[in-house]
């Protein structure tokens, strides 16, 4: 593998596992603050982006092709939570730059370690490199 795509895998790793630790214990030690259905969502995806970050860290420690797919609800989920809490938590107005700041930088986070999935759990190699 090379060093490029060592390093993407190591830090996505660690990124998984860091999300999926604090997603379980936040949201075990956080299930009786959720008053309305939206902080009850936060609550519930908090969980559920800390199981699917460690179940993809399990898959792309193996480089197992179905990480890619747990990645992305991973992705999917964790983008959506920030969003969530700012708009169920916060005060009236909701700033939508909060929003879409929190969320997007989230967001870029998840793409590079669904791409990072994609690329090391290929079997075949990328056409590029073949033609060369």
């Amino acid at each position: 593998m090379p060093i490029t795509r060592r390093i993407a895998w190591i830090l996505s790793l660690g990124l998984l596992l860091i999300t999926g630790g604090l997603g379980i214990r936040e949201g075990i030690t956080e299930r009786s603050n959720g008053g309305t259905a939206l902080q009850k969502s936060v609550t519930i995806g908090v969980v559920l982006y800390g199981v699917l970050a460690l179940v993809s860290a399990y898959g792309l420690f193996r480089r197992r092709a179905w990480s890619v797919g747990t990645a992305i609800a991973w992705g999917l989920v964790i983008t959506y939570v920030p969003a969530a809490a700012i708009i169920g938590y916060g005060g009236e107005p909701t700033p939508v730059g909060s929003v879409l700041a929190a969320s997007g930088v989230v967001a870029l986070l998840a793409l590079g370690v669904i791409w990072t999935a994609h690329q090391v759990t290929r079997d075949k190699p990328e056409i590029a490199s073949a033609a060369r």
